[in-house]
């Protein structure tokens, strides 16, 4: 999204990278027992290391193309911590890959009435059913807001919707 607007020279907009930085939370294994025995098993556990990658790795990747600077704001920690009170106006693109349900639901409930009519939603996750609930967390959230913008397909995992509305 950075090379994004370093391409587009958009002086103004901000890119928000908001991450644990330390990989997945602990699913409650009572509410989502696919999450949990995913978290605890050998593929996320082990070969993925729970999705870890540490802050300043990420800022290393940002800074390897030239693209780290003051319009790339960090928000460290689990999105139900610092999403809610976080500082970030109008958006006009979340791009959520949460990957587990309460993650997903956290940040929806959090950023969406920031979403610019217009604006997009893309998640990651909501393909996949295998090991998260992420669809079943999004598909709630639009019914409760009864959202009914179109939900696209992008891939066998990531689909997006795009909010109502004209752009700002």
């Amino acid at each position: 999204m950075r090379a994004l607007l370093e391409s587009t020279r958009d002086p103004n907009r901000a890119v928000w990278v908001a991450d644990s930085f330390e990989g997945l939370p602990e699913p409650d294994a009572e509410k989502f027992p696919v999450e949990a025995r995913a978290f605890h098993g050998p593929v996320i556990a082990k070969a993925y290391d729970r999705f870890a990658a540490s802050l300043e790795t990420v800022q290393a990747n940002f800074r390897a193309f030239s693209l780290l600077d003051d319009r790339v704001k960090f928000l460290k920690g689990w999105f139900k911590d610092t999403l809610p009170g976080a500082p970030i106006g109008t958006l006009a693109i979340m791009r959520l890959d949460g990957d587990y349900y309460s993650s997903t639901m956290d940040a929806l409930t959090a950023l969406y009435d920031k979403l610019s009519p217009g604006g997009f939603v893309i998640i990651d996750d909501y393909g996949e059913d295998l090991w998260t609930n992420c669809r079943q967390a999004v598909d709630e959230f639009r019914r409760s807001r009864g959202i009914t913008d179109e939900l696209i397909r992008v891939d066998s995992k990531c689909s997006y919707w795009r909010r109502s509305g004209e752009f700002r």
